[in-house]
């Protein structure tokens, strides 16, 4: 029998907490730190007061194992870093999965009210674009790459993340909320191609096939005029980078860059910088230990040759730019494999629930942040940074237990 909700009152506080954080974790720093502990606190106290195990509930136990796995296994790296007092700083970055599986717990003894976290992702859409266009309109655009309180590639990253989830959702909702739709999705491609992060470019498209696959799924009359409406989105979107003079030059910069490394033999930047990286860091794979040489040493272990202009400067950096490889050679096999479960299990997860309910949009929602964040890993680190640890977390959290509790009432 599922667990009942503690009370109104408790709900209404977490639904106007779950309604707060998207906004607020990437407009304002700190804050979406405070709403996490919020709900950690909370969920401690259920834990304390009902006598309840995160581990042991069903619908949140498998979101429980695999986060405060993974943490287990950061530990573990710092352990054989050799730099334990040095790397205690970044360690704070990393509790958000030491205490997800009691955020979990508050989020599952509470009535969650969907329709909260949708707007709440329309107005961090709306202000991610007026983010943007304050920047063009201060001429500040031109000297360097919009990002509010967080850096280029992480604003580009969340700005796919919260596009698709409000896309999926749009195709359920009243005629009511189209238009504050309409607009947050165009904020948010604006958002999208301001940031020049090409890595969050190359994801928005990856998760644009996976959502079509979805899509061409579903064979409802309603759903075949939607996929007229996004056929038209998408020849908007290519017809727009492929005359706008910022997404070329950023594009084109790809091909200099790997010239100028392959070709001329120049020390690169950027795109060059990245498959100097990933050359030495395949080439080199076999010589990691079993527990990697611990946690933000993946550069310094790898690239060690003084005499060498690109290694030193390639040793300044604290991942390997690929979330996969900087987690293999920080923590070895067991850091890699603790990452793939977190992101890979998910979605296989929500996969099986889809093939099963091709409409239910938590189904969709969830497989596609996992997706996104998969692509997110291929040309950046991935959960080291407070706001990609702390939007994971939250968002995988939720769409976890609606999916466990969307399926134990489809079997009842």
């Amino acid at each position: 029998m599922m667990e009942q909700p503690i009370g109104k009152v408790y709900s209404q506080v977490v639904n106007v907490l779950i309604f707060i954080f998207p906004t607020v974790v990437i407009s304002l720093q700190v804050v979406g730190d405070i709403v996490l502990v919020i709900l950690a606190i909370m969920g401690i106290y259920v834990a304390i007061s009902k006598k309840l195990s995160p581990f042991t509930i069903i619908e949140i136990k498998v979101f429980s194992y695999l986060t405060f796995g993974y943490f287990i296994v950061i530990c573990l790296s710092v352990l054989f870093s050799g730099q334990v007092a040095e790397l205690a700083h970044y360690i704070p970055r990393d509790f958000y999965f030491l205490f997800a599986p009691f955020i979990a717990l508050a989020l599952f003894k509470a009535e969650i009210n969907i329709n909260y976290l949708m707007i709440s992702i329309k107005v961090a859409l709306l202000i991610l674009g007026l983010i943007v266009i304050e920047e063009l309109v201060s001429g500040s655009l031109m000297a360097h790459r919009p990002s509010g309180v967080m850096n280029p590639i992480i604003f580009g990253n969340l700005s796919v993340s919260l596009f698709f989830t409000a896309l999926v959702f749009s195709r359920h909702e009243d005629f009511k909320y189209r238009i504050l739709t309409v607009l947050s999705l165009l904020a948010g491609l604006l958002a999208i191609v301001a940031s020049g992060s090409r890595g969050a470019w190359l994801s928005f498209f990856i998760l644009l096939i996976f959502y079509l696959y979805f899509l061409s799924k579903q064979t409802t009359v309603i759903q075949k005029r939607f996929k007229f409406f996004i056929v038209l989105i998408i020849s908007f979107i290519v017809f727009f980078g492929g005359t706008n003079q910022y997404v070329k030059d950023r594009a084109y910069s790809v091909y200099q860059m790997f010239s100028s490394l392959i070709i001329e033999h120049k020390v690169p930047n950027s795109s060059g910088l990245r498959f100097a990286m990933y050359s030495k860091a395949i080439n080199n794979i076999e010589e990691v230990p079993f527990f990697g040489y611990g946690l933000r040493t993946s550069n310094t272990s790898l690239f060690n040759n003084k005499s060498s202009v690109l290694e030193r400067r390639l040793a300044r950096f604290n991942h390997l730019h690929n979330a996969y490889l900087t987690n293999y050679y920080n923590g070895g096999i067991l850091l890699l494999v603790a990452l793939l479960l977190l992101l890979f299990l998910p979605l296989r997860i929500f996969l099986n629930a889809n093939s099963q309910n091709r409409e239910n949009p938590v189904f969709i929602s969830g497989a596609l942040l996992a997706v996104g964040y998969a692509s997110f890993g291929m040309v950046n680190i991935l959960l080291g940074d407070t706001y990609m640890n702390g939007f994971y977390t939250f968002f995988l959290a939720i769409f976890m237990l609606l999916h466990a509790q969307s399926v134990k009432i489809s079997s009842t």
